[in-house]
């Protein structure tokens, strides 16, 4: 009887501790599936741009919602993306040391005091207006902002395994996916009072990379098959900023040749580069003043070889000028010839 009870014990605790490695092998993979090298370093050189122009106008520009059409895996765009896309760009702006960045609360501020909320739309300007405080506006919008992918899985479902475990009917696996975020991202940089363009630029973003390598988590039993990808509004947020970091990177040209063109609004004036500095030519030392009875100090008169001025008269004892007339020296009375 002792026996069949030691068998069965033995029975169950082998059961239950494969079953617990079970538990923890899949667990441990589907932990591992999130962390990649890639996570820290993907997004490690936004915002790091090479050095302005020297001496080129700094400029106070705002950056009212960007317009962001997206497509499969980020929903449908709408005023959170719009909002995010615009303090992205006003971070990086900042970032670039090309401009003096109105903060967006800020910015929304200056709007609703001057009773300008109607001059801009999301992505374009909607009419002229003088906007106090900012030079200019930078406006933006983003298409198609897409991800696609191709899956490839790997591993064994929890409720497969022998029939040992079932949890909740859950089929768990770790999927390793090859994925492609991609837009176009527009930004063009206004004068509000004219809605004249002073710089524009349309790039295409695209990167293609493992979920790992990008950081990017596949969300919801959806991900399983071929339907619709659903990724975390972190990873929106990523894709989005890369996005938009790479457009800006690709603008600095044009924005550089801007700043340096000479004809740059700052405070509301036309502002040129600053000049360097050319030295000022070295002022001559002024004559001393002329003592009691227009008589100069000792040594006044005299050049630096002793020799006489031309045209002038000196004591020639102690050397002080005298008055045109004057017979004696009125220093020392010598008698003057």
């Amino acid at each position: 009887m002792g026996s069949m009870w030691t068998y069965v014990a033995r029975s169950t605790a082998l059961k239950f501790g494969f079953s617990a490695l079970v538990i923890g092998s899949l667990l441990g993979g589907c932990a591992s599936s999130t962390e990649s090298a890639g996570v820290d370093t993907l997004t490690a050189n936004v915002g790091k741009y090479d050095a302005p122009p020297s001496g080129a106008v700094k400029p106070r520009v705002g950056v009212p919602p960007f317009s962001v059409k997206a497509g499969a895996g980020f929903g449908s765009g709408g005023s959170d993306l719009n909002d995010y896309a615009a303090d992205q760009m006003t971070t990086l702006l900042d970032m670039s040391e090309r401009f003096t960045v109105v903060e967006r609360a800020q910015m929304q501020k200056l709007l609703d005091e001057q009773n300008l909320e109607g001059i801009v739309t999301p992505g374009e300007m909607a009419k002229p207006a003088q906007v106090r405080g900012v030079d200019y506006l930078l406006l933006g919008k983003v298409t198609n902002l897409r991800l696609k992918d191709e899956e490839t899985s790997k591993g064994f479902g929890l409720g497969q395994v022998g029939g040992l475990l079932s949890i909740g009917g859950a089929d768990y696996k770790k999927k390793e996916r090859t994925i492609t975020a991609e837009c176009g991202v527009d930004i063009r940089l206004v004068d509000p009072t004219t809605g004249e363009v002073k710089v524009s630029n349309f790039s295409e973003f695209k990167r293609t990379d493992s979920t790992s390598a990008m950081g990017i988590d596949i969300l919801g039993a959806s991900a399983e098959a071929d339907a619709k990808i659903e990724i975390s509004e972190d990873d929106k947020g990523k894709i989005l900023r890369l996005a938009l970091d790479d457009a800006l990177r690709k603008s600095l040209p044009k924005i550089d040749k801007f700043v340096k063109s000479g004809n740059v609004k700052q405070g509301g004036a036309t502002v040129a580069p600053a000049a360097a500095a050319t030295p000022a030519p070295a002022a001559e030392a002024p004559m001393p003043a002329a003592g009691a009875a227009g008589v100069l100090p000792a040594g006044a008169g005299e050049r630096k070889d002793n020799a006489p001025v031309a045209g002038k008269k000196f004591c020639p004892e102690c050397g002080t000028e005298v008055a045109g007339g004057a017979k004696f020296c009125p220093v020392d009375g010598t008698k003057i010839q």
